[in-house]
């Protein structure tokens, strides 16, 4: 007997599906072949590096890291990830809970996530627009507004597929969070309008800007702040200053529409608060970021000034005054230090991962294992970009016109997920804001989205409005299972807050969004 040969043979039926699923990257990709990371012995196959943007001034280059699935079950899908910003690294992503490898603690020693998102699906990250994280920007900055961003991805995506064609046919599923939510709608609906065929299965925004600004800020602050006023410690005497401004500015009329299930009508934001209403004039930033704009309130009576009579915000600044108060009242506290807008759970002990990711991606052995040497330092988030994109005439919110149409008249699913410990962009606006967004011919849920969901299992098949085929992998939810948060779904859309979560909800609850991802974005789809 051929030992040798033998051995060879199990260990070929051993390795086929990685070889079966390589096989598709042709020899055009080889450049990008991920052969070894410093820091740690065993990746999925993964190709990085740097593809120019057709049609752009030289020098304008996307970083991309594309990884294989390691489940040859979910071969058929493309995850691609967004961070947001604008102008922040999508590698912030993958190394703090969606991606296959993460810190160890406070240093960056690499261990792999048994979360990764790389057992659902082919994952591909992207650093975008140019300039952002590992890619490369002409000088001065190119990108001047997201319709210049939304047409170098599109264009930059068709590129990519000439590298990896195999990848074209997948079901394409675009994920992202913060400012992804106006990047994802007006991405989708380019590649949707062009003459590529793609197909686009699904948008995923977490904790996303993807509705009227003013609505997802302003209206609902001042009802978050009540919401959460044991974890931020904010007295009486100051909630009571944002429910009179709550009633004053016509909030509370606006929130209780929203809270009509089904909703009788579409609902107007009042007035023009801090300037956040996108279809009105938008708000100055540049004036409005200066430090004579923040007083520091923290009496009731400051806080008031600050609210109705402030000089740089504008009427009704409920936002702007809660950002103010709750970083004036951390620098003066000794046992609430720390505020964190992203995750109000965090305190002085919290790890920061972006130093981490700095010290990591500058590292020369590092950007040259990932095809992009003398990079120079990495930062995780372009201050130029974000100053810049913020500056430009403001986009459309995503929810008027461009999600519906992608929902109704293209198929495309959309999920909408949200921390409960984000103050940035709260809960209780996304929840607003969907509920005055209209699709396939009715406006918003005719339920609550009141339905529990559990750690391994992110749509369960009792739920009376599940748009989902349950995964077979799912966990059944028993009664003593605690819930993970709360979740609806309804012709096409679906909406899940997760409990005792930040901004970016993978950081706190990698287990839930792995059954997430799962269940709801990559499961097959029923209607």
């Amino acid at each position: 007997m051929n030992i040798p040969a033998l051995l060879y043979f199990f260990n070929l039926l051993w390795t086929a599906p990685s070889v079966v699923l390589s096989r598709g990257v042709g020899t055009k990709a080889a450049q990008f072949k991920v052969h070894s990371l410093p820091g740690i012995a065993s990746l999925p196959s993964s190709w990085a590096g740097r593809i120019p943007v057709p049609g752009a001034k030289a020098g304008n280059e996307i970083f991309f890291w594309l990884f294989e699935t390691e489940q040859p079950a979910y071969e058929d899908n493309l995850i691609i990830w967004f961070n947001g910003g604008p102008g922040c690294s999508s590698l912030i992503g993958l190394a703090t809970g969606n991606g296959p490898f993460s810190f160890d603690g406070n240093s960056t020693n690499l261990v792999r996530n048994p979360h990764s998102w790389t057992q659902l699906g082919n994952v591909l990250y992207v650093d975008q627009p140019v300039g952002t994280g590992l890619s490369a920007a002409s000088s001065p900055y190119p990108v001047r507004d997201n319709g210049q961003v939304t047409e170098n991805f599109a264009a930059w995506l068709h590129g990519f597929f000439d590298y990896f064609p195999h990848l074209k046919s997948k079901q394409i599923h675009l994920m992202g969070e913060s400012y992804a939510g106006i990047y994802i709608p007006y991405i989708a609906s380019q590649l949707v309008n062009s003459s590529a065929s793609l197909n686009i299965a699904s948008m995923s925004l977490g904790d996303g800007s993807w509705g009227n600004a003013a609505a997802m800020s302003s209206v609902a602050i001042g009802r978050y702040i009540r919401s959460k006023s044991t974890l931020l410690d904010v007295p009486d005497e100051i909630l009571s200053v944002f429910e009179e401004a709550d009633e004053s500015c016509g909030f509370n009329g606006v929130l209780a529409e929203s809270a009509i299930y089904p909703p009788q009508g579409t609902f107007a934001i009042p007035g023009n608060p801090e300037f956040f209403n996108l279809k009105r004039r938008r708000r100055d930033l540049t004036n409005a970021l200066t430090a004579a704009c923040d007083i520091g309130p923290t009496t009731p009576e400051e806080v008031r000034t600050s609210i109705f009579n402030s000089t740089c915000y504008g009427p009704c600044a409920t936002f702007s005054t809660a950002m103010d108060y709750m970083t004036a009242k951390s620098a003066n506290s000794s046992t609430h230090g720390c505020y964190d807008v992203y995750d109000i759970s965090h305190d002085c002990s919290s790890i920061s991962p972006l130093p981490l990711l700095a010290e990591y991606f500058s590292r020369t052995d590092v950007q040259a294992a990932l095809h992009v040497p003398h990079n120079g330092p990495y930062s995780a988030c372009n201050s130029t970009i974000l100053g810049t994109l913020l500056a430009a005439p403001s986009p459309v919110p995503p929810e008027y016109f461009i999600m519906p149409d992608l929902v109704t008249n293209h198929n495309i699913s959309l999920h909408l997920f949200s921390g409960e410990w984000d103050m940035l962009i709260n809960h209780l606006g996304a929840e607003l804001s969907l509920q005055n967004m209209t699709w396939r011919g009715a406006q918003g849920f005719a339920k609550p989205p009141n339905q529990l969901f559990y750690a391994d299992d992110a749509a369960p098949s009792t739920t009376e409005n599940a748009i989902h085929a349950p995964a077979t992998t799912m966990v059944a939810a028993t009664s003593t299972a605690k819930a993970a948060g709360t979740w609806a779904a309804e012709r096409g859309v679906s909406y899940h807050l997760f409990r005792e979560a930040g901004h970016s909800v993978f950081v706190n609850k990698p287990r839930e969004m792995y059954s997430y991802v799962r269940d709801v974005v990559v499961a097959p789809r029923t209607g």
